[in-house]
């Protein structure tokens, strides 16, 4: 059975239901806003099944320090709603971010993985850095990116 989906451009506040489900359970909603969540040139991607929102990915204009590229960007609150996890969305979903930035010229795409979704990235193509740190309240992570344009 092939499930029928669609991509859209979404705001803030539309991502910040699955976000807290998925990524920030011990908070609010309101409480799970990026810096940068509204900045002009932040993109909110969310994917629908049959006109429910079931994924969101954000992408911020945003530089690391350990990383020379021009226009970089960051992937922050990334998350699938569970009952629609393991069927491929989140993948398609973030290529189709990456899609969206290359087009518009970004270079370098970074953010900082869970332990628990590692595999998901490396199949995406991603690149470890630097070693594991905690961020409080939430866990263990590492700094993940791509390059978008050959180096």
């Amino acid at each position: 059975m092939t499930t029928e989906y669609e991509f859209k451009t979404i705001t803030t506040t539309d991502t910040l239901p699955i976000r807290q489900r998925v990524l920030k359970p011990h908070l609010r909603a309101e409480e799970c806003v990026n810096p940068g969540d509204d900045l002009p040139t932040t993109f909110h991607f969310g994917l629908f099944i049959s006109g429910n929102l079931v994924s969101v990915a954000t992408f911020i204009q945003e530089s690391h320090p350990a990383f020379s590229a021009g226009y970089p960007y960051r992937l922050r609150g990334m998350a699938t709603d569970d009952s629609y996890r393991g069927q491929g969305l989140g993948q398609k979903l973030v290529r189709f971010g990456v899609e969206e930035l290359k087009s518009r010229r970004c270079d370098l795409v970074w953010f900082n993985a869970r332990i628990k979704a590692f595999p998901f990235y490396e199949r995406l193509g991603f690149s470890f850095y630097g070693p594991l740190f905690d961020i409080k309240d939430i866990g263990p992570h590492k700094t993940m990116y791509k390059h978008l344009i050959p180096r």
